[in-house]
This record gives C-alpha cells, structure tokens and sequence, in this order.
C-alpha cells in the first residue's frame, strides 16, 4: 500500500479552548505552546510534532485528514491515481507544509467533502513526548489511531477509498445502530472507516489508543470526574478486539479510548461481516 498511516487530524468547533482542556484534562495529550491571542491549539500524543490541531469553526468535526506516504515518488503515484479518477489535485504551498511540518505535500476534496492530505518528510519533534497524564498512546507505523466518518453516500465513499487509494476492506458490520466499513493501510485494523447516515454528514468518532488497559479505565475514571458523557460503554470488539469505551468530545462527536488492538496480516487476513460485538458497548443514551 502506498498510504503507510493517518498521519494528523484537524478539528474545527466553536470553542477551542474547552477542546484543548479536556485533551489534556481527559485524554492525557500534550498540548503545544500558542501565543496567547491564538485560538488554535496543537496536540501530541507521541514524537511527532503534533497529531491533532483545533481550531474555530462554526461547525464541530473534523476539517482535514492528513495520511503519511512513503515518499516523494508515492506521492506522485497517487496524484496520477487520482487525476484519473478526476480528482482535482493541488499541491500544497511552501507555507502550508510549515505549517504541517513535512516536507511534501498535496491535497484534495475527499469523502464527505473534508480536507484530504497526503504528505511525506514529516520533521519529528525536537522534544520527547510526555503525556500531562502519565499515558502512553499506540501509534508508531499504526499512525495515531482511526477516524470515522458519517455519510449517506457511503457506498461512493468505501469505494473511492479502495480504488483510487487502495485502502483493504478489513470488515464491515451491521450493527442495530449502523452498517459499517472499516478500511485499513497498514497492520491496525481499521485507519478510517464510514458508517451510513441518512440525515446527517460528519465526524462519528476518533480513536486514541493506548497501550496498557488500565490507561482505559484510569480514563472512565476521568469521564466520571469531569461529568464527561458517555457516548458507548466498556466493551470488547468482535472484530478488531479492542477493549474501549466511547464518550462524547466537547464538539460533540466521540472519542474512543480503547487498548489491545488486533495486528492484520495481509497475508492471512479474511473479511468478514459483525452483528454485534463481544460484551459491551451498550448505547450511553
């Protein structure tokens, strides 16, 4: 595959700042130093020099999905992929790869009409990371966790993403409460994956994952302590195993916090269709 990981996120909500507080406050993300006038605020969760940025919008969800290739040249492939595809495909300024901190980058109108960039040459930060909360998150070739999108073009959206980026089917699964596509880049199970929305486009939820599954009940913890509302309860996935819980973002969308991911083998790995997951995950409301 030519997409080696989700690379970064950006998120727009009317409120910014309670974004950031409850990144650092809940999830344990680091936030960067900002002048004090900025109402954009980056945050780290590993040796990159950041994984997410928030920033104001009227609207809350994500606004740009960035993914890491291998290189110049796999840019280029994929340009030539998605101009066939007609696909309109810009090239990213000088300055809006500083702003990004990569060397290389490109991008273009994806599914649900967000931001997409491709990018390669990302500078690490010059600063090892260390979580506000002691937590530490899986990311490494896996990237920073997974992304998922609501849409009622769905079938436009899992194909685009198969054909034109060759993302792998990893599973689908027809839950009481939405069918599902989970797409895949790399061993993590899922980087992105849509689920059918007749009314409503936008973000459903964002992954972070961590290592130890303690981390996932010192966060439940938290939730209770910041009248955090839950979105799902603890549970265990039946297809990509994660143990995790969900819980509503103050934009509004979820955030996952879950650990114990299964690792895909390309070699071996067969699709496959859930109807429900092993225990747990009970809608919250």
């Amino acid at each position: 595959m030519t997409i080696q990981s989700l690379g970064y996120l950006g998120i727009g909500t009317p409120d910014p700042a309670t974004w950031r507080d409850f990144a650092r406050e809940v999830i344990g993300l680091a936030v960067l130093p900002e002048p004090e006038d900025s109402a954009r605020y980056h945050l780290r969760m590993d040796q990159h020099p950041f994984r997410f940025w928030v920033e104001e919008a009227p609207t809350s969800g994500v606004t740009v999905i960035g993914w890491e290739v291998r290189d110049s040249a796999a840019i280029d492939e994929l340009g030539v992929r998605l101009k066939k595809a007609g696909v309109d495909v810009v090239t990213g300024t000088d300055e809006e790869c500083k702003d990004r901190e990569v060397a290389e980058m490109v991008h273009f109108t994806g599914p649900c009409d967000i931001r997409t960039e491709l990018f390669s040459g990302r500078r690490l930060g010059g600063s090892q990371f260390i979580s506000p909360l002691g937590v530490d998150f899986v990311t490494g070739e896996q990237g920073l966790g997974h992304v998922v999108m609501k849409t009622p073009h769905i079938q436009e959206a899992v194909d685009f993403y198969c054909d034109v980026l060759e993302f792998r089917l990893s599973d689908t699964a027809d839950y009481p409460w939405g069918t599902f596509y989970f797409l895949g880049c790399n061993p993590r199970h899922h980087s992105v994956a849509f689920v059918r929305s007749y009314k409503t486009e936008g973000t459903h939820h964002i992954l972070c994952e961590v290592s130890d599954p303690d981390d996932v009940g010192r966060a439940l913890d938290r939730v209770r302590d910041y009248d955090v509302p839950l979105m799902a309860t603890l549970g265990k996935h039946a297809n990509d195993g994660m143990f995790s819980f969900y819980m509503n973002s103050p934009a509004g969308f979820g955030i996952e916090i879950g650990a114990g991911g299964v690792q895909v083998d390309e070699r071996r790995w067969i699709s496959r269709t859930y109807t429900a997951d092993i225990w747990g995950h009970h809608p919250a409301s």
